[in-house]
């Protein structure tokens, strides 16, 4: 379940119960992710940009050319590896950009699916620690934190929105809100096939 993140932005101290943490969306973040849920009859899959000192803060959403269809999404290769150059190129490391895979389902159900789980193992199994994320076309969420450490494991983990955040980001003068819509709308008309 998606709830409001009571204002902890990323520095501002850890939570009391390391168990109970979240992973946050920033509200930009959030709503790109929501506007790709519901663009279309097909998934959409990116990756979450991290905080620079927040690997569960999620900054963004990276959408990358991929195949989508109701059912399933793939990634072109080589977009996922021209997103690692310019991440590189802009000194951003892949534990920001590379850990947290975020994907929509065109229905009701959050729960991954077996090609979900496949894919997850896939792609990121050997990563120390990875997400994988859910948003369904009602709200609900799931999102599942793996790591390699120790003798491995994985937790649920809440997922929370910024929502303290969101005055500042709507009125930013830099990047007015109906543009960020607009880069929206061309992300998922020229990556999503």
């Amino acid at each position: 379940m998606t709830t409001t993140w009571p204002g902890r932005r990323p520095g501002w101290g850890r939570p009391a119960a390391p168990d109970r943490r979240p992973l946050v969306f920033a509200p930009l973040a959030w709503l790109k992710l929501q506007y790709l849920c519901h663009a279309g009859p097909t998934e959409v899959a990116g990756f979450g940009l991290s905080a620079a000192d927040d690997p569960l803060y999620l900054e963004d959403v990276l959408v990358v050319r991929q195949a989508a269809t109701a059912v399933s999404v793939a990634f072109d290769d080589a977009a996922v590896a021209d997103l690692f150059d310019r991440m590189a190129d802009a000194g951003v490391p892949p534990g920001r950009f590379a850990r947290v895979w975020v994907h929509t389902h065109p229905w009701a159900s959050v729960d991954p699916s077996p090609t979900d789980k496949a894919t997850f193992a896939r792609a990121f199994g050997g990563c120390d620690w990875a997400v994988m994320a859910v948003l369904g076309r009602t709200g609900r969420t799931s999102a599942r934190l793996r790591f390699a450490a120790g003798p491995g494991g994985s937790v649920e983990l809440r997922t929370a929105v910024d929502w303290a955040a969101w005055p500042a980001a709507a009125v930013a003068a830099d990047h007015p809100l109906a543009d960020r819509v607009a880069g929206w709308a061309a992300e998922y008309a020229t990556l999503v096939d």
